[in-house]
């Protein structure tokens, strides 16, 4: 009965691995118990990383525990994914092993093992790499990736849930380069259009990082793609920049992987593209000003002529100003208002007289945009 009841006790401390003391459990464990629940595969390029948590220890009889040594990487291949809560099978699924981790040597070429602080669980992490990325239409393939526990001894003590990850091809962007306008950077690169399994989509990330700054993170941008005898032409434009600074721009292949019923199983990136720098030096003038209004009013006895036009879109403008010509004659400016400013009123006109207004846009740089079409006002 004594024996049962700590058989029990092990099974449910199998069950909350992450962060049992299963150590201090009595009984040793079942042939194939599961105690990895959360292994886990991501891919970039022919890299897959995977990572898990483990006990450092298992009871081999009461009182007594046994440390596991080692942790056996093992890869086989399928056409379909296995569900996250499959258990490993080591007879039919350990086609190939790809690696092992000695816990006692937790820091090794494509390994990190890292123990929590006050707890019985250890961080796993061991990187693979494909031999193969498919690049066929045949049916698309699956690596499937399991990890089982070892003692000191060489015997198996513990299994884990499966992961897989599609061995889907990714197109990388060539030949990336960038062009400057008032707009902002455009990047520009090709793809390979091949035909591809109906299942795969593929798209690209732009990564931004400032100089002197290692972190880079995805932007939202603009994009086109023409079609060409060799592939497709890809352009992405990053409209929010600021002027004056230095950006070094990366693109990414992304596949994401759908199934029968639409549903998105997996998305992989692929290898980065070389870096692009890009210094935002600020040479362009602002756009000129849209939709002028101009209205004449009448006030005891006086005329004056209310101008309003539309914001510019640019961020670094600094002021507008403000055009007037008469009938044959031409446009001289008679008043600048800051930005915040949208309207003017001239309070120097003269009765029975037809005046023609314009505004432009200045930045900050000094930058004056060309005039806006030409607001009319004729005085009685």
């Amino acid at each position: 009965m004594k024996r049962n009841r700590a058989f029990q006790m092990l099974i449910s401390c199998a069950a909350l691995v992450c962060g049992a003391d299963v150590g201090l459990m009595a009984g040793s464990p079942p042939q194939g118990s599961q105690l990895v629940r959360d292994l886990r595969a991501s891919r970039k390029g022919d890299k897959v990383t995977l990572t898990w948590s483990q006990p450092r220890a298992v009871a081999i009889r009461e009182s007594a525990t046994e440390n596991l040594i080692i942790a056996r990487i093992c890869r086989s291949m399928s056409p379909t994914p296995p569900s996250s809560t499959t258990v490993a099978d080591d007879s039919t699924l350990c086609a190939q092993t790809v690696g092992s981790i000695d816990v006692q040597k937790p820091v090794a070429a494509g390994v990190r093992v890292v123990y929590s602080k006050n707890s019985e669980a250890a961080m796993a992490r061991f990187v693979d790499t494909l031999p193969l990325i498919q690049e066929e239409t045949e049916s698309l393939q699956f690596a499937v990736y399991t990890v089982t526990l070892q003692d000191a001894r060489g015997h198996q003590v513990g299994l884990s849930n499966a992961a897989s990850i599609p061995l889907a091809p990714v197109l990388p962007a060539k030949g990336l380069h960038s062009e400057l306008d008032a707009r902002g950077v455009y990047l520009i690169w090709d793809s390979e259009s091949e035909k591809h399994h109906p299942s795969l989509k593929f798209d690209y990330r732009i990564y931004r990082s400032e100089k002197g700054s290692v972190k880079a993170a995805a932007i939202p941008y603009a994009r086109a793609v023409i079609h060409t005898e060799e592939g497709e032409r890809w352009s992405g434009v990053d409209t929010n920049i600021e002027w004056e600074k230095t950006y070094s721009y990366r693109v990414t292949p992304v596949t994401r992987v759908y199934g029968q019923g639409g549903e998105l199983i997996a998305e992989i990136e692929g290898d980065d593209s070389a870096p692009v720098e890009v210094i935002t030096h600020d040479v362009f003038p602002p756009a000129a000003p849209e939709r002028l209004l101009a209205v004449v009013t009448q006030s005891r006895g006086e005329n004056f002529v209310s101008l309003l036009w539309a914001p510019n879109a640019e961020k670094d403008i600094s002021q507008y100003n403000v055009y007037r010509r008469e009938q044959k004659g031409e446009a001289a400016r008679i008043n600048s208002v800051p930005v915040s400013v949208l309207s003017f009123q001239d309070d120097e006109v003269v009765a029975a007289h037809i005046y023609f207004y314009s505004i432009s846009a200045v930045d900050q740089h000094g930058h004056e945009s060309a005039r806006s079409q030409e607001a009319k006002a004729v005085l009685r």
